[in-house]
């Protein structure tokens, strides 16, 4: 097949492997194609091609029609498949595993680091947070994320990935949303946390805020309108102009009162994993002095803290985590960026155990400057394992060494993986 175009149906693809994004592969003609929702082992009678990257030869396409492999499992979904945000539901969950663990054993080796990498540890598969944007139009709003690569916004208000109290109060503030005639000229996003004493919401919108009253549903402890009318598609815009209800909640995993927007990471049970394994080898013994550096509201604080660290010193630049911070006895916090703070953590003196959760675009330049502490040891904790693996090696050069490398499932349904790298100054 000499060329591929866009609307074009493609039929009979043969899946022979799988791609980051958890898309299965194909080769057609000359071309390779992406199929979503296809699994190494299905033949896919029917495809539409999405996206054309003419000069790669590369396509994309989604499946048309049943899902017919020797991985497929059944799905618990509420939507039609595939997800544009959980592109391995209804994937063997061992292949899952097995997928993410050979990304992080990729992403290690290739800047030229080969460790051994353990097992994924497998969290409860239910997420405490969810960010949905928004679309379709005035009385028929749509809520969910954008499949890769296309406009197209896949609806996901009845996540099996969510906690069910979300699901719930997600799917009945759409309905409200559109009794109030509130389509996507004022809504750009809405961001739902479930807390002990709810689920609390962030309608990101334009304009002021509509009565919040009319809105707040059942199961809902406050919703809050957060302004943001800069043109931009982002979800971190703007301020928060009106409250209806507590707009901050006690977190589900523990720890200070904190807002909807505050950082957490998305599986519970994973998430306790992952700061368990960080804090036991980032404390070496008692009486330790301990940076939380990208700090959130403090989960590795609190563990740090719980397994005999003396103090914690904790770094993060978002007001409301600053705030939670503050709460917590044993805890300094310093707001700032960590590389803005470095020479205030110098100053603390000689450290003990460093716990590292940058953002997903990992440590970066600042990876020097944190390897520069020469801390005994150190936990980096990495969203992304291709950040992760290149943040490893300035630690590496540094004269650590690689103790332990650990994928955390915190993303079920997803092709992503949390990457704990657990590392030793040996010089």
């Amino acid at each position: 097949m000499s060329g591929m175009r866009q609307g074009q149906i493609v039929t009979g693809i043969a899946i022979e492997g799988v791609d980051d994004e958890g898309r299965g592969r194909g080769v057609v003609g000359s071309w390779d194609v992406a199929v979503r929702g296809a699994f190494p082992g299905d033949l896919v009678d029917r495809a539409l091609i999405e996206v054309v990257f003419a000069q790669r030869q590369l396509a994309q396409a989604r499946r048309l029609g049943p899902a017919r492999g020797p991985l497929h499992i059944e799905r618990s979904c509420g939507h039609e498949g595939p997800c544009a945000a959980c592109p391995l539901h209804g994937v063997d969950e061992g292949f899952a595993a097995a997928l993410k663990q050979e990304r992080v054993s990729q992403a290690l080796h290739d800047v030229g680091i080969d460790a051994v990498v353990d097992p994924v540890e497998a969290g409860a598969g239910l997420r405490q947070k969810v960010k949905l944007v928004s679309g379709g139009r005035r009385g028929a709003l749509r809520l969910g994320h954008y499949v890769p690569h296309t406009h197209e916004l896949a609806p996901a208000i009845h996540c099996a990935h969510s906690q069910d109290a979300i699901v719930d109060v997600v799917a009945a503030l759409q309905q409200r949303l559109d009794e109030q005639g509130l389509g996507p000229e004022r809504i750009k996003a809405l961001i739902a946390r479930e807390f002990v004493e709810g689920t609390g919401v962030v309608v990101v919108g334009t304009g002021p805020a509509p009565p919040l009253g009319r809105l707040r549903v059942p199961g809902c402890s406050g919703i809050s309108w957060r302004r943001d009318d800069e043109g931009k598609n982002s979800l971190v815009g703007g301020s928060v102009v009106d409250v209806d209800g507590d707009p901050l909640g006690t977190p589900l995993d523990g720890g200070p009162r904190c807002a909807v927007d505050a950082f957490c990471q998305a599986d519970v049970q994973g998430a306790a994993r992952l700061v368990e394994l960080a804090a036991d080898f980032a404390v070496v013994d008692g009486q330790a002095l301990c940076f939380d550096l990208y700090a959130g509201t403090g989960a590795f604080a609190r563990a740090l803290l719980a397994r005999g660290a003396a103090r914690v010193v904790a770094v993060e630049v978002s007001d409301a985590s600053v705030a939670a911070l503050g709460t917590i006895p044993g805890v300094s916090a310093i707001q700032g960026r960590v590389e803005d703070v470095i020479e205030q953590l110098r100053a603390e003196g000689a450290v003990d155990g460093v716990v590292v959760d940058p953002p997903k675009k990992g440590l970066g330049p600042a990876a020097i400057d944190v390897a520069a502490l020469q801390s005994r040891r150190v936990a980096l904790v990495s969203c992304d394992v291709d950040a992760g693996a290149r943040d490893a090696k300035v630690f590496v050069d540094a004269g650590y060494a690689i103790v332990r490398v650990v994928p955390v499932d915190l993303f079920a349904g997803s092709s992503e993986v949390e990457m704990l790298t657990l590392l030793e100054l040996v010089r």
